[in-house]
């Protein structure tokens, strides 16, 4: 990994770890506004929720949308962060 094409495939993948890291906190963020959303229309704005309980079942359905897309963001940020290390150790090995 000697050539300029490497060094910008390392930038490049650098560039869309941080994009997929500031996702992922996008969508943490969301999906807390999810919650309190619903708490607050459903009058639960200072209620403890139990796991498991129906008001949790409720609030989990409500918005497991938003819990899909964290889950497929975190996913596409493991992803990244393991190309950027793979890339890195190729150039690491070269240096």
């Amino acid at each position: 990994m000697t050539k300029p094409q490497d060094l910008l495939a390392l930038a490049q993948a650098a560039i869309h770890y941080t994009q997929a890291v500031a996702h992922t906190q996008h969508c943490k963020e969301l999906l807390r506004g999810g919650y309190t959303t619903w708490r607050n229309s459903t009058g639960h704005q200072h209620t403890d929720l139990a796991r498991g309980d129906a008001n949790w079942k409720a609030m989990m359905a409500a918005t497991a949308g938003e819990y899909q897309h964290l889950r497929n963001a975190k996913s596409r940020e493991r992803r990244s962060q393991q190309k950027l290390l793979a890339l890195a150790k190729q150039w690491e090995g070269v240096q």
